[in-house]
């Protein structure tokens, strides 16, 4: 494995897997891990792959990312993990079997135990599973423990479910999934200022085609300033947010407009990042520019509320 070869390492007790979304099945997994490293005063390790290993296997079949890297990081660095590798996945690194994987992988690092989901599957053709470690365990020198995929009022907790939620709109839904706001976050572009000439200025967030955006609609979101490194500037401001192709207008790109309450200000060129909290309502038509006006000063007190009745405004 080359994120291991030449680094030495204690013990390490590992779990393995993709963790898109970092949500709360993958929480309580690497939480398990954490907590067995911590009473045996082993190194807390994830393993995760980059890219999705589906958008190399299925390149037909698209792909919506819940977390870039760097995001993905900083939640399992939350969860307690000490050290996070990501093994770069490519066709080739694909077609390594399930041994030659562990095998490989306990050569470049003292791994003790591992720690994978119920329905874990690895290896060329997906020929590794729980039973698969199991078997091979004892003679590479680590134990395997499995945990049950975790759910939520009797619903399996799954990064497709929660994308089809978001798609959906039903971003409050996918919270309790992930076990946080689902958040987009990119640089402000310049738009075609029409939301300044209702009254109502918007930042037109950049986001890449590769990620999980909600469905068109209005949003009671929470928006924070962030700095050059990623990191928040200041508390999230309530905000309110639209997602769609603008149909009263011109029926163009779809695009994320976000409009921040009690500010003024330019962000053009800055990142900010937009936590979903509840859609307000779908996007439609309107008769003209006073129907509109008249339905954001709406969306913004239904906004307030929203955000209120969640604790965040």
């Amino acid at each position: 494995m080359e994120s291991l070869d030449g680094r030495n390492f204690p013990p390490l007790v590992l779990t393995i897997g993709v963790f898109d979304g970092v949500h709360l099945g993958h929480r309580a997994l690497i939480s398990g891990a954490v907590m067995a490293a911590r009473e045996r005063g082993f190194m807390a390790a994830v393993m995760s792959f980059d890219p999705h290993p589906d958008s190399v296997i299925f390149p037909q079949r698209p792909l919506l990312y819940l977390t870039d890297e760097t995001d993905k990081a900083a939640y399992i660095e939350e969860i307690g993990a000490d050290l996070l590798i990501i093994q770069p996945f490519t066709l080739e690194f694909s077609r390594t079997s399930a041994e030659d994987f562990i095998t490989r992988l306990t050569q470049v690092a003292d791994i003790r135990e591992i720690h994978v989901g119920e329905d874990f599957a690895f290896g060329h053709k997906a020929r590794g599973n729980v039973r698969f470690l199991r078997e091979i365990g004892p003679q590479l020198g680590f134990q395997v423990k499995s945990l049950a995929p975790l759910e939520v009022d009797d619903q399996v907790v799954k990064s497709s479910r929660i994308r089809n939620l978001l798609l959906a709109g039903e971003v409050d839904e996918a919270a309790r999934f992930l076990g946080r706001t689902h958040s987009l976050k990119g640089e402000v572009l310049h738009g075609d200022k029409r939301g300044r000439l209702l009254g109502f200025p918007t930042a037109n967030l950049a986001i890449p085609d590769l990620f999980a955006v909600p469905g068109n609609g209005v949003y009671a979101t929470m928006t924070t300033f962030l700095d050059e490194a990623g990191k928040a500037r200041e508390n999230p401001r309530p905000s309110v947010t639209n997602i769609g192709t603008r149909p009263t207008f011109d029926n163009g790109v779809r695009s994320v407009e976000t409009f921040v309450l009690d500010w003024s200000g330019d962000l053009y060129g800055q990142r900010i990042r937009v936590e979903f909290i509840q859609r307000l309502r779908e996007e439609r038509k309107f008769a003209g520019i006073e129907a509109i006006r008249a339905q954001l000063t709406l969306d913004v007190e239904n906004g307030r509320a929203a955000l209120r009745a969640a604790g965040r405004s």
